[in-house]
């Protein structure tokens, strides 16, 4: 009993001097020990909240800046610091363009404190530091993330409004409790929520950063289709998914958003005045999108759905193959593929649409020997070279007499 009260006790002193912090000093954390407890609110929300902060600590949103330190580090590298034009612009509203949303508790960061979370993500991406400096670096910067107080307050109340310091929103009720106040939005439930960051981010100067076309699709042409169904319903209601929010990194989640549906047929053709008779397959395959948006997205540009079929003879040795691939290609204004957001300001989209059946259909002529042959047909999710997840296969056998 005495170990209850002293935790219930630490926790609540913990979150008052956290939130007395936010109250009379926004915009002046200027030291990483500051930062460091700033960013600890979603530790301290485990104390009440321990079973949703086991399911954000599985979530991408757990490590957003981690996560992307790859795009975020070229940003700073390629983007900022060798542009003539951004690197006389303050640090802060650049840097800014990656941290709205990959870390929206920066906007109360001072210069200083920017200085050194660009140091540390300079360090942590760098290809050649030493192990100890990039491992402090990621240290530091795995308490940036879209945190608790994120989506439970910062981003909580709809624009141009700001939410009540102290205050928590929520779904379910109002009210207060030793550590916060409590409000009552249903924006938390609105899709709009979630595409103030999961989209074209449009910042202050109205540059517009494009990682993601999500809310673009969902809007557009899921929504404008007849869709209903918003983010949190697939993403956090579905098979109780709560705060894990899961994603394209999440293979339960890859395979029940395409089914895969295939037909062959065992055809019999000949060249034009060739009296032989050669074995061939009439294929057909349909992926169906059954998500909200379109696929792949929300991986910047590297992201691909490739599409395998396969024909193997008797022997197993391939004799017959194809495949496509489904991806967004990013262009800069003049035209060229990029692969960077900050570059990236058209598409072209030969993505997987949703709420539609795409279909691919080939004419596979096969050896003349061939009496058995077996048809495999394969989507695979590639995040980009070297992280793929297979995602759904099927298989056909055809004989010829």
């Amino acid at each position: 009993m005495m170990t209850k009260m002293f935790l219930s006790l630490l926790t609540l002193l913990t979150v008052f001097f956290f939130t007395a912090k936010l109250e009379a000093a926004p915009n002046t954390f200027d030291t990483i020990n500051t930062m460091e407890e700033l960013y600890k609110s979603s530790e301290t929300c485990a104390g009440c909240h321990g079973n949703v902060y086991n399911q954000w600590k599985t979530s991408v949103h757990e490590s957003s800046v981690l996560h992307s330190i790859d795009g975020i580090y070229a940003f700073i590298v390629e983007g900022i610091e060798r542009d003539p034009i951004r690197k006389n612009r303050p640090l802060k509203s650049e840097v800014m363009k990656c941290l709205g949303c990959h870390a929206p508790v920066m906007e109360f960061a001072s210069d200083k404190l920017v200085k050194d979370v660009v140091d540390a993500i300079k360090m942590a991406g760098s290809k050649t530091a030493d192990k100890d400096g990039k491992q402090k670096a990621k240290e530091l910067l795995s308490h940036l993330n879209v945190s608790c107080i994120v989506c439970h307050n910062l981003k909580a109340v709809p624009p141009p409004n700001s939410a009540e310091k102290q205050t928590m929103y929520g779904i379910k009720g109002q009210g207060s409790t030793p550590f916060h106040s409590i409000k009552k939005t249903s924006f938390l439930e609105n899709a709009i929520f979630c595409m103030q960051c999961h989209g074209v981010y449009t910042a202050p100067d109205r540059e517009q950063i494009i990682c993601s076309t999500i809310s673009q699709s969902y809007r557009d042409q899921y929504v404008a289709a007849g869709g209903q169904v918003t983010c949190q319903e697939c993403h956090m209601k579905r098979h109780n998914r709560g705060h894990t929010f899961p994603g394209a990194y999440v293979p339960d989640m890859l395979r029940e958003s395409m089914t895969l549906e295939v037909s062959a047929r065992a055809i019999k053709t000949q060249s034009f005045g060739d009296k032989k008779w050669i074995p061939a397959a009439a294929i057909t395959v349909d992926i169906t999108n059954n998500a909200g948006h379109r696929i792949p997205d929300g991986c910047l540009w590297t992201s691909r759905v490739l599409l395998t079929v396969t024909a193997t003879g008797e022997n197993d040795k391939v004799i017959w193959s194809a495949k496509k691939e489904f991806f967004e290609p990013g262009l800069d204004i003049e035209g060229n593929r990029r692969y960077d957001a900050w570059e990236v300001k058209d598409i072209l989209d030969y993505s997987l649409p949703p709420r539609k059946t795409t279909t691919e259909k080939y004419y596979a002529v096969f050896p003349e020997k061939e009496k058995l042959v077996k048809i495999e047909v394969n989507i695979v999710y590639i995040h980009k070279d070297g992280l793929q997840f297979p995602v759904n296969t099927e298989r056909k056998v055809l004989k010829y007499n």
